[in-house]
Parts: structure tokens; C-alpha cells; sequence
């Protein structure tokens, strides 16, 4: 290894020197040979260094992640945060985790209630943006805000920092998440009619298991 950076070294003053005596002529057939050899020197070390990628290989899944994405009974989420100071960066991950549940309640639930307020059976009493921010200021943003961590992966880089992932699960099983939600909709008769209700269950649902699909690449 040493020698190569020698030969290489030697080949960079050589040719220096020899451009700087010979300004008015230009590098002549000797010169461009030399700096050839010294590119394919450099080539063949970056080779080595492993610079360059090989043609295949395979990468190793995140475990957060696929804790996360994988099918449960629980609603769950990851997040990931890099920083110098490690408890930091597991409360800047766990927030993360917390706020990417939040986006895939928020997307669902804005969905469902649209949907309520094309195809409701009777008139409506609330919009659609009035439901979903009801269904998430009373009930949702609480049980996100009380999920538990229930995986996390910590990697230290090579310039001193840590990069912390976090997965987050819901403490209420997916049933008894449906079953809060249906209650805070009858509650003030933020939706009055059972039916429409379960409308807005099931399709709440569908747009959870579709976020989560969208996620995961599928």
C-alpha cells in the first residue's frame, strides 16, 4: 500500500516538474504515459478501498422498520434522528415516530370524513373538516401521544454522531382504536346516524391499511 502511494508520488513530482520547465512546449508523449499510469494507480487503489460499488449487494432491512411495516393487531410507526448526544437523538427520533402516526391518522380520518360528506345518508350536520378535526383533538392526538416504544436501533458514525431509530405501537389493539372512534363520533352527534358511522369506520380503516401499504412500497 505504501509503495503504491510512493510510485504515485514520485509520478505526481515528475510530471510537475516536468510541466513546469516546459510551459512553452506542452507535456510531450513521455509526460501523458507517465500521467496515465498514474490514473490507472489511482483507479485500481479506489478499487481497493472499496471505493467503488460492487455489482450486487445485499442490504440489510432495518429492524424498526420492518417492525413498523409489518401486519398486527396495533397501529404502529417508526421515526429516525441523527445527533452528537444520543439522548437526543432517541427523543428527536421517538417525536418522529410520533409524528408519522400522526400524518397516517390525519390522512385516514380526513379521508373517511370526506367520503362521509359525499355519500352521507341523511343531511349533514358537521364538515368534513370539522369531523377529522374533531376525531383528532378528542380522542386520536391523545393515544398517539401514549404510545409505547417497543423497538429501537441505535448506529454510531464515524463522525462521532449517533443515528437512532424508534418504533412506536398504540396501546389499544386495532379493534378497540375503531370502536374510540365510534364513540367520540356519537358524542354530540359529530356523526347522529349509526350507519354513516360505520361508513366512516370502514373506510377510515381502508385508508390506514392503504397508508400503510404506500409505505411500504407496495
Amino acid at each position: 500500500m505504501k509503495k503504491l502511494f510512493s510510485i504515485a508520488a514520485v509520478a505526481a513530482t515528475i510530471v510537475l516538474a516536468s510541466c513546469g520547465s516546459s510551459k512553452q512546449s506542452g507535456i510531450d508523449y513521455q509526460q501523458l504515459s507517465l500521467l496515465q499510469q498514474l490514473q490507472q494507480m489511482q483507479q485500481t487503489q479506489q478499487n481497493v478501498n472499496g471505493v467503488q460499488r460492487p455489482t450486487r449487494t445485499m442490504r440489510e432491512a432495518e429492524p424498526c422498520i420492518e417492525l413498523a411495516n409489518e401486519d398486527c393487531n396495533k397501529w404502529r410507526a417508526y421515526g429516525t434522528a441523527t445527533s452528537y448526544i444520543e439522548k437526543t437523538a432517541l427523543n428527536e427520533a421517538a417525536r418522529d415516530a410520533r409524528n408519522q402516526l400522526a400524518q397516517m391518522m390525519k390522512v385516514a380520518i380526513e379521508g373517511a370524513a370526506q367520503d362521509y360528506e359525499q355519500n352521507a345518508t341523511a343531511n349533514i350536520k358537521n364538515s368534513a373538516e370539522a369531523i377529522g378535526e374533531a376525531v383528532m383533538s378528542q380522542y386520536v392526538d391523545e393515544e398517539i401521544e401514549n404510545t409505547k416504544t417497543i423497538k429501537t436501533t441505535i448506529y454510531d458514525r464515524s463522525d462521532g454522531s449517533v443515528q437512532v431509530y424508534v418504533c412506536i405501537e398504540m396501546r389499544q389493539d386495532k379493534d378497540s382504536f375503531k370502536k374510540g372512534v365510534a364513540n367520540t363520533l356519537a358524542q354530540d352527534e359529530i356523526i347522529g346516524i349509526k350507519a354513516d358511522r360505520e361508513m366512516f369506520i370502514n373506510k377510515m380503516e381502508t385508508g390506514l391499511e392503504d397508508y400503510k401499504k404506500r409505505n411500504r412500497g407496495e
